[in-house]
């Protein structure tokens, strides 16, 4: 009893329970870790919402850093603007459908005259689906309502841990790492926030791809060619063209791509992919949007991981779904004949030139389609 009425006892408790409102306030949240998954989230879904009174989007973009970086609003909203149409992205960096999902229910509150969304997908994903939570995806989802984000685990067929529950509702756990490493370098973090603010973002956008280095960069002839070439502690030169974040690009996307199965036929994971697609979809159906999956062109070096068998199973799926209105465009090919070296930042994401070959391809079919996809 002496020990419970020691008033040292309640020191450290009454400061976790401040530090826990505080972060529940969101009074932190400015100063996450620049690019963290966190931080993406609130900065780009932000941006958008902050946007609306000057462009309030008709038609939405969805996905992952494939269509972040893949696709240039500025390009598609010249296009659709002689339509009478405006565009926007909410694509998220490293986001899984649940992310998603949250992503576009936060948005379309607010979105009233989205008709149309495009949903930019790649070919490998139903293979890749897992029923535990990711850090990244844990980290994501607890930025928006977590009460909700908590609830909807479950619908997303997950099989969440005390721990993964914790994660999501209590703050000073999410951004445990975060302020550890907001600790140890403070000045780093207060630079980035004081010249955000200096130099706020005025375009429509979140993010236009500027990145010029390319795969061509490094004569890679394979997958492990690449993995020996582009590994950072291998002490070679870094080509001129390269730099150091974009040859560990090329060496983690080399390494993910290695990892990844091949398996193209239909199992449980492809099961489960599709069952969390589907509940996103049925949503937006109910509120009368229209959605176009746009199938997005990798590297050339892992040209074995886009069988056709996969994509047929695309297809099989989405009119599942989607019935008569199931809409599919393959643009996995759009840089053949020639070697797309070019026009990749690293075997997933394209960089400045191939963000301009993928959205003019898009452009050209939406043009071509576009009043009827707005009307059906």
């Amino acid at each position: 009893m002496n020990f419970y009425k020691d008033k040292r006892f309640y020191i450290p408790i009454l400061f976790f329970l401040i530090l826990e409102v505080l972060l529940q306030l969101g009074l932190y949240v400015p100063f996450l870790r620049k690019n963290s998954y966190a931080a993406n989230v609130n900065r780009i879904l932000h941006h958008v919402q902050e946007k609306q009174k000057e462009h309030d989007p008709d038609i939405l973009i969805l996905g992952t850093s494939v269509a972040y970086q893949g696709l240039s609003m500025k390009a598609m909203n010249e296009s659709m603007g002689k339509y009478g149409y405006k565009v926007q992205s909410i694509a998220i960096p490293g986001s899984e459908l649940l992310v998603q999902e949250l992503a576009t229910e936060k948005v379309l509150r607010k979105f009233k005259k989205v008709k149309l969304l495009i949903h930019v997908m790649e070919v490998t994903m139903p293979w890749v689906q897992a029923t535990d939570l990711s850090i990244p995806t844990l980290a994501m989802i607890s930025e928006f309502n977590r009460i909700q984000a908590a609830i909807e685990l479950k619908k997303f067929y997950y099989q969440p841990s005390y721990e993964d529950y914790g994660f999501v509702l209590i703050r000073s756990i999410a951004y445990r790492r975060d302020l550890r490493h907001f600790l140890l370098a403070p000045g780093e973090r207060m630079k980035h926030y004081f010249r955000a603010l200096k130099n706020p973002n005025t375009g429509i956008a979140d993010f236009e791809n500027d990145s010029r280095e390319k795969i061509s960069h490094y004569p890679l002839l394979s997958i492990e060619d690449c993995i020996k070439k582009t590994n950072p502690a291998n002490g070679e030169v870094i080509p001129v063209g390269s730099n150091y974040y974009h040859k560990k690009a090329l060496y983690d996307t080399c390494l993910l791509a290695k990892n990844t199965t091949k398996e193209f036929k239909k199992n449980k994971s492809t099961e489960l992919y599709f069952k969390r697609l589907k509940y996103i979809y049925d949503r937006l159906k109910k509120e009368n949007i229209r959605i176009i999956n746009v199938m997005a062109p990798y590297s050339d070096l892992i040209e074995e991981l886009n069988k056709k068998e996969r994509f047929e199973l695309w297809k099989e799926e989405l009119g599942k779904m989607n019935g008569a209105k199931a809409e599919l465009i393959d643009l996995q090919d759009i840089f053949l004949p020639e070697k797309n070296g070019d026009y990749f930042y690293d075997l997933i994401h394209l960089n400045h030139y191939g963000m301009i070959r993928f959205t003019e391809h898009l452009n050209q079919y939406l043009e071509k389609n576009i009043n009827r996809l707005m009307k059906d």
